[in-house]
């Protein structure tokens, strides 16, 4: 109970706790304010193709989580930098025209690049070291500082884009990552900023119609790709926060990695595997860490919850690692063991599944005999498919099934 006390600090003072309280309400309400104008308006996402969710839901989580960010920070304007809001409302309004019109993936990349050249250059966020990662003392960029602190936010932004495929996964990594930020902040002596409480009560606000519990077993409304982007900005902007100050920072860069771990080895996984195979790295599939657990029986809240309770406890790893004065160097031993174990794993499952989905059901006309199929085939080939019995119902379709090879 003291250390929770010591946390909140300053929240002895009812004035913080009414601010916080009141973006997680805001976003909460706005919620429910715009699911009619967003179906009016198109914001929706149907089902279809990859997306297997049942009706029309509103793709308004990004705006009522910045609704609810904005209006608490309103209350003292030395809560939040502008440049924050400016580069957050920025991204939310490129998402918004992604989710409403559709862009192209080149031109979003413009558009983060965009977004992550306002906070390093107005904002003046920049990683300048990385540490003792190597073991051979801190590892300083000098000319490289802009150009990795660009890679990095565009790699938050797109890690919680692509990891926002399944109820409550992205605004649950979010919620933890928030919260192991909050709680170094604290271990490391130093006031934790009001932006923090309110971003975390925010993302609250809208998780608890996002994410499936007793209490809602599907999600009501989703993030879009304005919400996840405006969450990966949000995260870059307070993980760089982190690192920044020298020997007095909060956390190493390597310890802000295994915060927000599993999103980015996810991300970095599927875009090598992509890459690797000659394709878009940038085109969507179903081989992300969730779908592949999906396609294991899991459902899509216990899927959601594990692989949030996972990203916690690697939050924890390089928080409490950090903190216990685990040296740089092993802290990036063990983050690199757990990318190549889950590229390794990922991999395997991934293979193992699409083994399994050779043999697939194909409707054939119930006038198509193997006779009129073999006579469809060069001489001398074999049947290809397994004709199986007409099924019980009345819609004159035979469920063949391919054969291995």
């Amino acid at each position: 109970m003291a250390m929770i006390e010591d946390i909140l600090g300053d929240f002895g003072n009812a004035t913080p706790v009414l601010i916080s309280g009141g973006g997680l309400v805001f976003t909460a309400l706005l919620i429910h304010l715009l699911s009619k104008p967003a179906a009016r308006l198109g914001l929706v996402d149907r089902p279809g193709g990859r997306k297997t969710h049942d009706g029309l839901i509103p793709l308004t989580g990004g705006l009522a989580i910045y609704g609810g960010f904005v209006v608490a920070s309103g209350c003292d304007s030395g809560i939040v930098s502008p440049i924050l809001l400016l580069g957050m409302g920025f991204v939310l309004a490129v998402g918004l025209i992604d989710d409403l019109y559709g862009l192209s993936a080149r031109f979003r990349l413009v558009t983060e690049i965009g977004a992550a050249l306002i906070m390093v250059i107005w904002g003046d966020k920049m990683i300048h070291d990385l540490g003792d990662i190597v073991g051979t003392g801190s590892l300083r960029l000098g000319l490289f500082a802009i150009p990795f602190t660009v890679l990095c936010t565009v790699g938050f932004i797109n890690a919680f884009n692509m990891s926002d495929g399944i109820d409550g996964l992205a605004s649950g990594c979010a919620i933890t990552a928030i919260s192991w930020f909050i709680l170094a902040t604290w271990l490391a002596g130093q006031p934790v900023p009001l932006k923090e409480w309110i971003l975390l009560a925010a993302i609250l606000g809208f998780a608890a119609y996002n994410m499936r519990h007793p209490l809602r077993k599907k999600a009501s409304v989703f993030l879009g790709d304005s919400g996840s982007m405006l969450l990966g900005f949000a995260l870059a902007w307070v993980a760089i926060q982190m690192v920044e100050g020298g020997p007095n920072r909060i956390l190493s860069p390597i310890a802000v990695a295994w915060v927000l771990a599993l999103p980015v080895i996810d991300t970095v996984r599927l875009m090598a595997q992509r890459g690797l195979r000659g394709g878009n790295p940038f085109v969507a599939d179903r081989e992300h860490l969730h779908h592949i657990l999906l396609r294991k029986n899991l459902s899509p809240g216990q899927t959601s919850w594990l692989l949030v309770g996972i990203n916690g406890a690697l939050g924890g790893v390089g928080v409490l690692g950090h903190h216990l004065g685990v040296p740089d160097f092993w802290l990036t031993m063990g983050f690199v063991g757990i990318f190549l174990a889950h590229y390794r794993l990922t991999t395997y499952a991934c293979g193992v599944d699409e083994a399994d989905s050779a043999t697939l059901p194909l409707p054939l006309p119930e006038s198509l005999d193997a006779l009129s199929v073999r006579q469809c085939l060069p001489r001398g080939s074999e049947l290809p498919i397994e004709l199986a019995h007409p099924s019980d119902g009345t819609d004159g379709y035979r469920e063949p099934r391919l054969r291995h090879h």
